[in-house]
């Protein structure tokens, strides 16, 4: 079987940690797959492990683009040069160029659905161009494909995104020291942690606001926050405006996840859309106990009063309440994070995804 996987770029975040992590397993079992792409920082990550990278000029936001449809001809190069028998499609850009070339190829496409989009457009309307099957990553997501975007529910296919377990196997119960002296984080002080692109869906702005709440009562503790992008500035701003300067830490990171999640008692996911949370899994998988918006693919993921707490999306005071309860609990935090774990273990393999789309792939083919 020859898969090509097709997206916009190859950036650190959800889409092209998704994509080069499917190739890479994809290859282990023997799948021949490659990815096009107009690279990123994730290519490096393909070299590495023998996967081919095709480049394309293809960084564009306009489905119906020059870029777009520049792209065709080098798709179908592509494609018949190396045989590839279906095309993976993961944005809307690379869902339209992918369903032409596939069309003038004779293929068939296959598309995965990350998120929600804004159905009532009228272009998504007229050329849905969704493939012959296409992947949702969370059950909401399907909903919204079959309800908001006319998807036909045999045409869809529920695939969780898997992680490599392996990185979170250890479960930490002692801090990396040396990292929070590096994070200037007091060590003695709870912390609050959360992971992602800076960007406003994040709801980023609604923990900042639950710190605030939290640090006026006198609640002493520190929030951790990993990642960059657009809502950097603004963040920072809040924070120093809050006077919580010296409690809130942003960095990009640059370690491991594994070693970020192990300064974390409790993590936190605030968002206001978010179409599964890779970050969330992880974040189980690490043995943390967990506290999310309750919408969504998060809403999937955790069962709360089991192995989480689920809070309205937007309400600072109700994150504030729930941050507070598992500060001051921490038998309620270890048996959280124990549960979390042991269903991270059993539902979120990266291999068990493989699997499923390796399913969706023989659909197609016969």
């Amino acid at each position: 079987m020859n898969i090509l996987l097709l997206t916009t770029h190859l950036n650190m975040g959800g889409i092209g940690i998704y994509t080069v992590n499917l190739a890479r397993y994809l290859n282990r079992r023997g799948i021949n797959a490659g990815v096009a792409s107009g690279g990123g920082d994730l290519v490096r990550v393909l070299d590495q492990e023998g996967v081919k990278h095709f480049e394309l000029d293809i960084r564009t936001k306009a489905e119906f683009g020059i870029k777009s449809f520049r792209s065709v001809k080098r798709i179908k190069d592509i494609v018949r040069k190396n045989n590839f028998q279906i095309i993976h499609s993961q944005t809307r850009v690379t869902q339209v160029a992918g369903r032409i070339a596939g069309y003038f190829c004779g293929i068939p496409m296959v598309t995965t659905c990350h998120g929600f989009f804004r159905h009532r457009k009228l272009s998504r309307r007229l050329f849905p161009c969704w493939g012959n099957k296409a992947i949702a990553i969370s059950r909401s997501v399907q909903e919204h494909l079959v309800h908001d975007l006319g998807v036909s529910e045999s045409d869809t296919k529920v695939v969780y995104n898997g992680i490599e377990l392996g990185k979170y196997a250890e479960y930490e119960l002692h801090k990396d020291r040396s990292l929070l002296k590096d994070l200037e984080l007091n060590g003695e002080k709870p912390v609050i942690g959360t992971l992602g692109r800076l960007s406003p869906v994040k709801g980023y702005r609604f923990l900042i606001k639950a710190m605030e709440i939290l640090c006026s009562k006198g609640t002493d503790l520190r929030l951790l926050m990993i990642g960059d992008g657009p809502e950097k500035a603004t963040l920072e701003r809040m924070v120093s405006g809050a006077g919580l300067d010296g409690k809130v830490v942003i960095t990009p990171g640059g370690k491991p996840l594994a070693k970020y999640f192990g300064l974390m008692d409790v993590f936190c996911m605030p968002s206001v859309h978010e179409g599964l949370g890779l970050s969330l899994m992880e974040a189980m998988a690490s043995g943390r106990a967990c506290i999310a918006s309750n919408i969504g693919g998060l809403a999937e993921l955790v069962i709360d009063g089991f192995d989480g707490s689920l809070v309205p999306a937007g309400d600072p005071e109700a994150l504030a309440e729930a941050i507070e309860a598992l500060v001051e609990d921490p038998e309620e935090r270890f048996r959280y994070g124990w549960n979390a774990r042991a269903k991270a273990m059993r539902e979120f393999s990266i291999e068990k995804s493989v699997e499923k789309t390796i399913s969706v792939y023989e659909q197609v083919l016969k």
